[in-house]
């Protein structure tokens, strides 16, 4: 799979986390992200997804596959413990802050 394509599945995946689901008049979270944690990270989340999506951005590999972890990784992510909402914010934000700026493109 190509970096773009990674960018773009991970976007869909905190797009995903963010977006709640109704069953049967129950609501439901399509990631299960603790509550605490969307509110406190949700701006922060939203913000990661759009840098994800920009092609104006860059990023490495060894940093897309660490923001992959921190996303997928359940128990072995700040994301995923209810208990420190402040340390998941500080994580993803300094995930996003990795991403560099194209200064120009081809035409």
């Amino acid at each position: 799979m190509n970096l773009a394509s990674r960018r773009h599945r991970l976007a869909g995946f905190i797009e995903a986390a963010l977006t709640p689901r109704t069953w049967h008049g129950l609501r439901l979270a399509a990631i299960p992200v603790p509550g605490n944690v969307l509110t406190v990270c949700g701006d922060a989340m939203r913000d990661l997804a759009t840098t994800l999506r920009d092609e104006d951005r860059t990023i490495d590999a060894a940093s897309l596959r660490e923001i992959e972890r921190v996303l997928t990784r359940g128990a072995a992510s700040p994301l995923y413990d209810s208990g420190h909402p402040i340390r998941a914010l500080h994580t993803l934000v300094a995930m996003e802050a990795r991403f560099g700026h194209v200064s120009t493109r081809a035409a």
